[in-house]
């Protein structure tokens, strides 16, 4: 090693190399001495002469044939044995050349192996300072795993201290009695302050009833004494307050919702104390409220009945029947009748009018009475109903929701409620009674359903056996009266009818109630409804039937018939085009109403309809005939005779009705037709004395004779070229059409 590079070693390194460089001085000379007297010269030594067996040379020789030094030697024509001989020469002398390289570099051979050695003292060194340091590193590693376990021992110790101070405190908390507590609860006025208190002394109550333990310990023996008298003193505190609060209801002119909102349940949690730590004076405060609520509403809505009741218009009395015969008043009657309608002349009986807009003002605020009074307002029955069970619903709904979070339970609503219940129904079934308005009757059915729709969506259930028990009240009264009109119908004593042309009064009635009822059930599709509309259809077809025999003349009871199904009909019609015009009223079952009054309506006003076509057709044709016999009769018999020959072929004259034998019918026409027309509508004027009903059948006449004409002109033209000739000079269409026209307009 380097001089300059041992002055930075330490003294012990520095003695090290020195020896370890003598040493090998040593080493050097004595290899120098070994190779100076060492012998190398081999003599004749002749490696080749050895007893060297050649089996598999052959082979050996043919496997290396084509290798570049065999290859070569044989090329040469050289001795093998002479070869061999050089190579060894050449061998022995690399190998003296080999030695002497070696010795050449002995030095520095001696230099590698003393800085070996000086690494191998080095490794040796810091194999034992790694040694000691992997000692002290086991060491440390033991004395890590001690203090990891000591660590989870004291986690362990350290959890366990907590869950025991964290339960020990919240004992201690439950069970002690701070001064606050006992001065909240003994002095403290109810209020917000008082509520924590309340809180606060209820979780202490709580936690001493549930937790066994706790009962069992020395702590509770010392505050349970405590703990009674506060509960005891907090009980008389909440009862006196909430019976104060109950009792102010009492007062008259006093506003229930906002003591409710504003006092009663901004202190709820007293009543819910007093339900968990005093069940017999929750039961006193439960009971004076009920008490109190149900005397209260039931009085108000009393008061308001007997209010609303002078307000009450009736649209019908007990003669107000189908099949009554009108009875015109006179004298004291008369007065007397005029005074109960407040001087005025008192509706149709049957006619809806707008009473169905009802419907769609359902929630308008209730009636005020003395308002009403101060303007001399009457109401109709439904009006009045719907007001009254627009206020019940207002306020059992304000009362239910009250009830619900205030005590937490429905009972309660359904207890204090049940009175007032039976006031209004006491009140409805009394009134019900002396009601004879059936249309009155099914607008407040279907004011109740909607009623019921509306609590759904109010998600409110408690009036659903009220309403349910409205229905089936309403119902059987509705049957009543409904039957009461069927049975005047059919009981009507024809005897009595004196013969006229014009729409009888019952006719008339059943029209105006029939249009009403559908306009009240388009929306609904009642099946009852409509099957007891069946059987008073069936009653008054069946009348008039009967009714034309009393007359002297077919054709004055044919006019009868027309007269009344054209009515009904009319009525009908009018009655879907206002339904088809007005909106459906909210929550209806068939908001789209394409026909206006229904399956049942369309129904009833086609059969109407139909007979009214029948009847008219009878008559127009019996007016033709006494007019223009001569014309219709001969279209029927050629038409007659050209059926049963199979038709009549182009251009060939039908015998017995060609050309020859309608000349006669077409000249006939052509000298009166216009004095027949102009007869025809004065006889239909004086049959339907300008009613509706004669303008349509006047229509139909004269349609019906433009055709009879035009069968007639077709009949010619078929007749070949006489018969074309015979309709071309003959009245032209345009000309009656004209005609037509002109009396259509007069």
């Amino acid at each position: 090693m380097a001089t300059a590079d041992m002055g930075h070693m330490s003294p012990a390194l520095q003695e090290y190399f020195k020896s370890e460089s003598a040493s090998a001085a040593q080493e050097r000379s004595a290899v120098n001495e070994l190779v100076e007297g060492a012998d190398l010269d081999l003599g004749d030594l002749d490696i080749t002469t050895a007893q060297i067996s050649l089996a598999g040379v052959e082979d050996q020789l043919e496997h290396f044939a084509n290798h570049e030094v065999l290859k070569a030697i044989l090329d040469q024509g050289c001795d093998p044995k002479e070869y061999g001989q050089q190579y060894e020469t050449k061998l022995r002398q690399a190998e003296l050349e080999s030695i002497q390289d070696y010795i050449t570099e002995s030095d520095n051979l001696v230099e590698l192996h003393e800085q070996i050695s000086s690494c191998d003292n080095i490794l040796a060194t810091m194999e034992d300072m790694l040694g000691k340091f992997q000692a002290d590193l086991g060491n440390i590693s033991t004395e890590i795993r001690a203090l990891q376990e000591q660590s989870q021992t004291m986690s362990i110790k350290l959890k366990n201290r907590k869950g025991t101070e964290q339960k020990l405190s919240q004992f201690i908390e439950s069970v002690a009695i701070p001064p606050a507590l006992i001065e909240g609860v003994l002095q403290t006025e109810v209020d917000d302050t008082f509520h924590e208190h309340l809180l606060n002394l209820h979780r202490k109550l709580n936690f001493l009833e549930k937790n066994e333990a706790a009962q069992n310990s020395a702590a509770y023996k010392d505050v349970a004494p405590e703990l009674e008298k506060l509960r005891v003193k907090a009980i008389s505190k909440c009862r006196d307050y909430l019976m104060q609060r109950i009792y102010a209801l009492r007062k008259p002119k006093t506003n229930i919702q906002i003591l409710q909102q504003n006092v009663l349940l901004k202190y709820k949690y007293l009543v819910t104390f007093l339900r968990l730590h005093g069940g017999e004076v929750f039961t006193e405060v439960r009971v004076a409220y009920i008490d109190t609520l149900s005397r209260v509403l039931s009085s108000h809505f009393r008061a308001y009945l007997a209010a609303i009741e002078r307000l009450k218009e009736d649209l019908a009395s007990q003669t107000d029947v189908i099949g009554s015969a009108d009875v015109v008043p006179t004298g004291m009657m008369a007065l007397f009748q005029r005074a109960a309608t407040g001087g005025q002349d008192r509706q149709d009986a049957f006619v809806l009018g707008d009473r169905a807009s009802t419907l769609h003002h359902l929630d308008q605020p209730a009636i005020i009475p003395h308002v009403a009074e101060s303007e001399h307002k009457k109401f109709s029955f439904e009006l009045l109903f719907r007001s009254v069970n627009k206020l019940l619903m207002d306020t059992a709904t304000s009362e239910y929701l009250f009830c619900s979070d205030f005590f937490q339970e429905a009972a309660v609503f359904h207890e204090l409620f049940a009175p007032t219940l039976q006031v209004v129904e006491s009140a409805l079934a009394a009134t019900l009674q002396e009601t004879w308005d059936i249309l009155c009757l099914l607008l407040m059915i279907r004011i109740n359903y909607h009623h019921q729709l509306i609590m759904n969506k109010r998600r409110i259930p408690c009036l659903d056996d009220y309403l349910d028990r409205i229905n089936l009240t309403l119902w059987p009264r509705f049957k009543a009266l409904f039957d009461l009109q069927l049975s005047s119908i059919k009981h009507y004593n024809i005897a009595t009818f004196v013969p006229d042309v014009k729409v009888h009064y019952i006719v008339h009635r059943y029209a105006q109630l029939t249009s009403s009822l559908l306009s009240l059930n388009a929306d609904y599709q009642d099946g009852q409804l409509d099957h007891n509309l069946d059987r008073m259809r069936y009653a008054c077809m069946d009348l008039l039937m009967q009714l034309p025999r009393t007359f002297k003349t077919k054709k004055l009871g044919t006019i009868f018939l027309i007269n009344n199904f054209n009515h009904v009909a009319m009525v009908l019609r009018e009655a879907q085009t206002r339904m088809q015009q007005a909106p459906p009223p909210p929550g209806s079952s068939s908001p789209q109403k394409a026909s206006g009054l229904g399956t049942m309506g369309d129904a009833t006003r086609k059969e109407f309809e139909d007979q009214l076509m029948t009847c008219t057709s009878m008559y127009v044709e019996e007016q033709l005939l006494s007019q223009f016999g001569t014309l219709i009769g001969f279209v029927k018999r050629a038409e007659a005779a050209q059926k049963h020959k199979g038709g009549q072929p182009e251009g060939v004259p039908l015998p017995g009705y060609g050309p020859n034998e309608a000349a006669p019918v077409l000249q006939e026409f052509e000298s009166k037709w216009q004095p027949c027309i102009d007869a025809l509508h004065k006889d239909t004027m004086k049959d339907f004395k300008n009613s509706p009903a004669g303008r349509e059948v006047l229509k139909a006449a004269m349609t019906q004779l433009l055709l009879y004409y035009t069968r007639l002109l077709e009949l010619l033209r078929r007749s070949g070229g006489d018969g074309v000739a015979l309709a071309r000079d003959a009245v032209t269409v345009q000309s009656i059409m004209y005609e037509i026209k002109r009396y259509n307009r007069t």
